[in-house]
């Protein structure tokens, strides 16, 4: 059962067939070698987790795909949680402790600040 694992590393496939009802599947790895196996469907199962010693199955609405896609893409460290325990379930997936106002925009400002720091130091540049 993981419980705040890190994980290190993760795949994304995009499927559709007609066997299962699910068309995009997340997998991750865990520090300590454990597996976890997102399936996103359009109408999640009653029984939508399942966890193991070394593997957990999570069955997700389709529509939260893109926000855990684009956690994994744009985060690190990420840590994974699941438990399934006398009729508790619970998934969760975050992200490591960050300073305030970290995000998108962090870049540009870096940008922005080594021209400043350019400018001061060799003068305007045309």
């Amino acid at each position: 059962m993981p419980l705040s694992e890190k994980v290190t590393d993760y795949t994304a496939t995009v499927l559709k067939n007609d066997v299962v009802t699910y068309t995009r599947v997340l997998r991750l790895t865990t520090e300590s070698g454990h597996t976890a196996f997102l399936a996103f469907e359009p109408t999640p199962r009653a029984a939508w987790l399942e966890v193991t010693a070394s593997y957990t199955n999570v069955f997700l609405p389709s529509d939260e795909f893109d926000r855990t896609y684009h956690l994994l893409q744009t985060e690190s460290p990420v840590y994974l949680t699941a438990i399934n325990f006398i009729g508790l379930r619970a998934y969760n997936l975050s992200t490591g402790p960050e300073l305030p106002g970290e995000g998108p925009g962090d870049e540009d400002a870096l940008v922005e600040l080594a021209a400043r720091i350019r400018e001061q130091v060799t003068g305007p540049q045309d």
